[in-house]
C-alpha cells in the first residue's frame, strides 16, 4: 500500500512593516527581540519558504542591518550566506560568515545575531534527527552538543552548501505538491548526517571503544524480518535495532559478522530489489516511469540509482522498464 505524500507548503512575503515581520519570525523560528541598526525607515524584508514535515528552507532577504536577541532554538538552523554579512554569538561560541560561507545557529542557547544587508538560505531541521545520528556514533542525546558555529574546514562548508542545494531541488520541483515520506526521511537523515560531519560537535571528540560482545544470529533474523516488512517506510537504524532487541552499535557489529554488510546496506539492497520487481511489472505505455519507481523506494538521485541498479542487475532501469 502506497503511503500518502507529505504536503509541500510554499510561502512568499515582502514587507516594510517591522512588526509584521517580527511576528512572522517569532512564529516560524523562535521568540526574539529585533532592531534595525540605522532606523526602521530603511527596513525591507522579503522571504520565500518551502517546507515539508519538520523541514523548512527559507530564503530571507534583509535590506537593512538587523540585530536580534533570541531565545534558545529548539530546532537546528544553518545559514548559507548568499549576500552580505552575518554573525552569531551564543555563550562562548561565535561565528562570522560572508557570501559563500555557512554558519550554524547553536541550539539550546540564547543568541545575539547580526545580519548586514543579507540574503541567505536557511535550513531548519528537527533536532531529534540530528541527535539520533549522533547516537549512532556513540553519543547519547543528552550529551550531544555542537561546539562551534563555523565548519571544521572550507571543504566541509561546501559539503553543507551542496546539501542545501540537494534539499532545495527536492522540495522546489515545479508542480510538485507533496513528497513521499520515505524520500523525505532519507533527505532529512542525509542533511542531519552532513551537519554532524561539518560543524564541531561532541562526536568528534570520542575515544575509541571496543566492539560489543558476540550476538546470536537470531537477532540478525529479527532485524532482517523487520527490514523486509518495512522497507517501503521511513525506517531508521534505531527502528531496526529496536526490532532486533539490540543497541545500534551491537546491531552494526552483528550484521558485519553474519552478513558482511551493514543494516543500512541491507535495507538499500532490499529497496533496490523491490524497485527491480516494480520496473519489471510496470507499464511504460500507461505512464509508469523510472523516476516514479525510484522515488517510491527512496532513491532521490536518479543518476546514482541507475548506476547501482546496473551494477546489481546488469542493465539500466530504463531497459528493464521496456522489456
Amino acid at each position: 500500500m502506497s503511503a500518502d505524500p507529505i504536503p509541500i507548503v510554499r510561502t512568499t512575503l515582502e514587507s516594510r512593516d517591522f512588526e509584521e515581520v517580527r511576528d512572522l519570525i517569532s512564529r516560524r523560528y523562535v521568540q526574539h527581540v529585533p532592531r534595525v541598526v540605522g532606523g526602521v525607515r530603511d527596513f525591507v524584508f522579503r522571504s520565500r519558504t518551502v517546507s515539508a514535515g519538520g523541514v523548512l528552507l527559507d530564503q530571507p532577504i534583509y535590506r537593512a542591518c538587523m540585530a536580534f536577541e533570541t531565545e534558545p532554538f529548539e530546532t537546528l538552523l544553518i545559514a548559507s550566506v548568499l549576500e552580505g554579512r552575518f554573525s552569531v554569538t551564543g555563550g562562548r561560541q561565535q561565528g562570522r560568515a560572508a557570501a559563500g560561507e555557512v554558519l550554524l545557529y547553536p541550539p539550546g542557547a540564547r543568541l545575539d545575531i547580526v545580519l548586514d544587508h543579507s540574503r541567505q538560505w536557511i535550513a531548519q531541521l528537527p533536532l531529534d534527527v540530528v541527535t539520533r545520528v549522533a547516537g549512532r556514533l556513540g553519543v547519547k542525546p543528552a550529551d550531544f552538543r555542537f561546539d562551534g558555529a563555523t565548519p571544521v574546514s572550507p571543504q566541509a562548508g561546501r559539503r553543507w552548501a551542496d546539501t542545501v542545494v540537494y534539499l532545495a531541488r527536492l522540495l522546489t520541483s515545479p508542480g510538485e505538491t507533496g513528497i513521499h515520506p520515505l524520500l523525505l526521511a532519507s533527505a532529512v537523515e542525509t542533511a542531519a548526517a552532513t551537519a554532524v560531519t561539518v560543524f564541531p560537535n561532541t562526536t568528534m571528540a570520542l575515544d575509541y571503544v571496543s566492539g560489543p560482545r558476540r550476538t546470536a544470529p537470531a537477532a540478525v533474523r529479527r532485524a532482517v524480518a523487520y527490514i523486509d516488512e518495512h522497507a517501503a517506510e521511513p525506517v531508521t537504524l534505531e527502528d531496526i535495532a529496536g526490532a532486533a532487541g539490540l543497541g545500534v552499535r551491537a546491531l552494526q557489529a552483528c550484521f558485519r559478522r553474519h552478513l558482511d554488510s551493514t543494516p543500512v546496506g541491507y535495507l538499500f539492497r532490499v529497496r533496490l530489489e523491490h524497485a527491480h520487481r516494480d520496473l519489471q511489472a510496470a507499464d511504460p505505455a500507461g505512464g509508469d516511469t523510472v523516476a516514479d519507481v525510484a522515488h517510491r523506494w527512496g532513491f532521490a538521485h536518479l543518476g546514482r540509482f541507475a548506476a547501482r541498479y546496473r551494477d546489481a542487475f546488469g542493465q539500466r532501469p530504463s531497459e528493464t522498464l521496456r522489456t
